[in-house]
């Protein structure tokens, strides 16, 4: 599912390009939602809280409060995947979109075919950025997580367990299953582990050291897992 923001003070604008994005992503057969901010603060609330919650932001430049611009630079300090588009009647404003990362910016008032040529540059990049994103659900709680972020995952009867930085994840299913869905980063260092490799801190024959924890390494896949993580230091 493709989750968008539209961030705009003038309720007509916001929904002409709500109307204008459903239509083109129901073509595209493309599930999505859309989310409506008639202002930055609660945009920022929103990243704050979770800072995947949006993969592509129509973001207005001149809004009321808080302009687009200074609500970019603050996003960028919890985000760099979020995918920007900028809203403007001003073409000077155009140029404020480098320093914050903007894939694009879309004039006012809107042409549709704009807007369908952005949103496909946008789809574009965030489909080349897919398998950063690890989806899990939990019963009704579904929960997303950037691959960067997982230390490592560990599985016990089915159940399975992701560790972050800040918190832990536990949800039934195989870790065969997650292992072809995550990047070449992840490693299986036992059978009951699989590892993001750039968190290791150091290894030898019994473990590998992720952020002061220490996580098994079986006789049978050391070398392997040693001889990744020699080229990955080697390549650094």
């Amino acid at each position: 599912m493709v989750v968008i923001g539209i961030c705009d003070d003038e309720k007509q604008q916001r929904g002409q390009l709500q109307k204008t994005i459903g239509t083109y992503l129901q073509l595209a057969g493309e599930e999505y939602e859309i989310r409506m901010y008639p202002e930055a603060e609660q945009l920022l609330k929103d990243i704050k809280k979770d800072r995947n919650c949006l993969d592509i932001l129509f973001l207005d430049i001149e809004l009321g409060g808080m302009n687009g611009v200074e609500a970019a630079r603050v996003l960028r300090r919890y985000t760099r995947d979020l995918i920007l588009v900028f809203i403007t009647g001003y073409e000077d404003y155009v140029f404020n979109g480098y320093e914050v990362g903007a894939l694009n910016y879309i004039m006012k008032p809107y042409r549709q075919e704009k807007i369908k040529e952005v949103l496909r540059e946008a789809l574009l990049r965030l489909d080349k950025c897919k398998d950063h994103y690890l989806t899990v659900q939990n019963g009704t709680q579904i929960c997303r997580f950037h691959t960067k972020d997982i230390l490592y995952l560990t599985s016990d009867l089915r159940k399975i367990t992701i560790f972050t930085r800040d918190a832990a994840f536990e949800f039934y299913g195989k870790l065969s299953d997650l292992e072809q869905k995550l990047p070449s980063t992840f490693v299986r260092t036992h059978q009951r582990y699989l590892v993001n490799l750039p968190e290791v801190e150091r290894i030898d024959n019994k473990c590998a050291v992720i952020h002061g924890k220490a996580v098994p390494v079986s006789k049978s896949r050391y070398q392997e897992v040693a001889g990744r993580f020699a080229r990955m230091m080697l390549e650094m």
